[in-house]
Parts: structure tokens; C-alpha cells; sequence
């Protein structure tokens, strides 16, 4: 029986459109550290298609006083995601959206960093195996590729300056434990950057791979990162950095946060793996499941169209 019941549910599984969607809340980020407590309103915002996911959003104030959000459009009919930005009006509504940067390739995470006036954002390109870096231009809303920063296929990158020195903390991927996390330090935002003495800093699935800005409250630093333990972006859990040197790096994990299942608001969304504030504006993202047989059908044309693609190729 509990087998009949296990076909069934995976039948009816295939039948949602799982979908990255960016939620955005009122809050302070550092009352949230302190106490310990997320339970923000979540407003989630609208996918132009259900055949797109927007996930890894970052904040942007841009000049002109807009609020814009850097963030990944993932195409499925593309199979790769590009870096796109939405800008907001005062009531946390989309009025403007655009494609920033589209190399051909996957690219997701725009971290941003700011520094003399100008931000310079780091994709994640873990699939062409290089860490690079870009100024935005928030007037043009436009990405200038600058330089090749890290040579490796590097996971969401995320830079912190301590201490007079610039520490890039990156994961990588690793077969047997999942996630790797290695960290880098410089003089300089843009290098070079050497490896840490104590690489690898940690493995596994919880507590390595970053899931946004770092965070300093009362003269601590706390690191996001993604708990994808029992399933991709179950949850964050927030680490509390102990040490930060050239010889040691310590961080032990402070808090989780969850999307709340119990608000209704929240009844479709059952997961989250980024976390970013500006402002008073907290931004995170989670997985949106949306009935669709006819995109079902449609992906599943789709995969046995690429299955064939690979056995021709494979026999060539």
C-alpha cells in the first residue's frame, strides 16, 4: 500500500512547475540577529513566466533613491540563468525589469560590493570555472566586465573587508561531501587572492556554501549560508564568525531561519537560501509550486528531446 502511495504522490509531484520566486519584507536585520526570531510578512513578488525562476536576490539603492534587486533569471527552455535587475517603486512594486548580463553560460549570485562609490558585483560562473568581476552602472543599469578574479569554479562568492584585508569566502563542489568551503584573502577587492592556510575551512552540506552579505551586529560578524542537508535551500543557518585571520578561520552556527508554513501568505512556498537587507528591506527567495500540466507536458518533450541529443552525440 505505502508503495501505491509513493507512486501516486511522485505522479502528483510531477504535475507542479517548481519555481524560485524573491519575497521582500520590512525589517530590521539586526533586531532579527539579536533575538533570533524571523517571522517577517513575506510579500512575494510576480515571475514574468512560469517558464523562468528569479532567485539570489541582492539589494541596490541606486541614485535616483529607486530600489532595485540584482538577481538570477533562470530560463528552463535555456537551461542557464542570466543576471537580470527589477526596479521597485515605494510600495515594493516591480515597475521596471532588464537583463544585465547574458553570457551563454550560467550565471547566478550577483554579489555586489561598494567601495569609493562604485559597485563592483561577482557573479557566480561556476560552470565556465572563473570567479570574475563587473561595475555596475545603476544609472545605465548596466554590468562592465573589469578583470578575471579567482580561476576556479567557485559557488556563490561572498567578500567581506576585516581588519584591512579583503576575505573571499567561495565553496566548491565535491562529490562525497557535498559542498567545500574555501577561503581566500587580499590587499585588494580585486586581487590577487591568495588561499587560506587552513583550506578547506569546512565540508558538508549545512553551513558552507554562503547564502548572502555577511552581517555585523554589536561588533560581531555573522555569515548566511544554505542548509541543503535533507533538500536543496531547506533553510539558512546563520554562523557567528569567532576568527578571522591569516592563520585561523572559526565560525560556529548561531540560528536557523525558515519560511513560515503556518502564514498563509506562505502556503506555497517551502524553502529559502538567501538572505540580504538594505534599508530596512530584507530580501530572500523561496520555492513557489504552481500546478501545470501542460509546462509538465512540455518538459517532458523537452528531456526526451535532449536524451536523444546525447545518445546521437554519444554515438558519433
Amino acid at each position: 500500500m505505502s508503495f501505491i502511495i509513493n507512486l501516486i504522490a511522485k505522479g502528483i509531484n510531477k504535475l507542479y512547475v517548481k519555481q524560485w520566486v524573491i519575497g521582500l519584507a520590512y525589517g530590521d536585520i539586526k533586531e532579527i540577529i539579536r533575538s533570533r526570531t524571523f517571522d517577517q510578512k513575506i510579500k512575494w513578488l510576480p515571475v514574468s513566466s512560469i517558464y523562468h525562476f528569479y532567485g539570489d536576490p541582492f539589494l541596490h539603492r541606486s541614485e535616483d533613491g529607486n530600489m532595485n534587486i540584482l538577481f538570477e533569471d533562470f530560463a528552463f527552455d535555456d537551461n542557464y540563468g542570466n543576471i537580470s535587475i527589477l526596479t521597485l517603486d515605494n510600495d515594493l512594486n516591480i515597475v521596471d525589469q532588464k537583463i544585465m548580463l547574458d553570457t551563454g553560460s550560467h550565471l547566478s549570485y550577483p554579489f555586489i560590493f561598494k567601495e569609493n562609490n562604485k559597485n563592483y558585483v561577482f557573479p557566480e560562473a561556476a560552470r565556465s570555472g572563473v570567479l570574475t568581476c563587473y561595475e555596475f552602472d545603476s544609472t545605465r543599469r548596466s554590468l562592465y566586465f573589469l578583470k578575471e578574479i579567482i580561476n576556479l569554479p567557485l559557488l556563490d562568492s561572498t567578500i567581506l573587508k576585516y581588519n584591512n584585508k579583503y576575505w573571499l569566502f567561495g565553496t566548491l563542489n565535491d562529490a562525497n561531501n557535498g559542498y567545500i568551503l574555501n577561503v581566500y584573502f587580499s590587499d585588494n577587492l580585486l586581487g590577487p587572492y591568495v588561499p587560506h592556510p587552513a583550506n578547506p575551512i569546512k565540508k558538508g552540506l549545512n553551513e558552507t556554501r554562503s547564502a548572502g552579505h555577511f552581517i555585523e551586529v554589536d561588533g560581531n560578524l555573522y555569515r548566511p549560508t544554505q542548509n541543503c542537508a535533507n533538500s536543496y535551500g531547506e533553510s539558512i543557518t546563520v554562523n557567528k564568525i569567532t576568527t578571522l585571520n591569516e592563520s585561523e578561520v572559526i565560525e560556529e552556527p548561531y540560528m536557523k531561519i525558515r519560511i513560515d508554513d503556518n502564514n498563509w501568505k506562505n502556503h506555497s512556498i517551502h524553502t529559502i537560501h538567501t538572505l540580504n537587507s538594505l534599508d530596512g528591506i530584507i530580501a530572500v527567495d523561496g520555492i513557489k509550486w504552481t500546478f501545470s500540466v501542460k509546462n509538465q507536458w512540455k518538459n517532458f518533450q523537452r528531456n526526451r528531446k535532449l536524451e536523444k541529443l546525447k545518445k546521437a552525440s554519444a554515438t558519433n
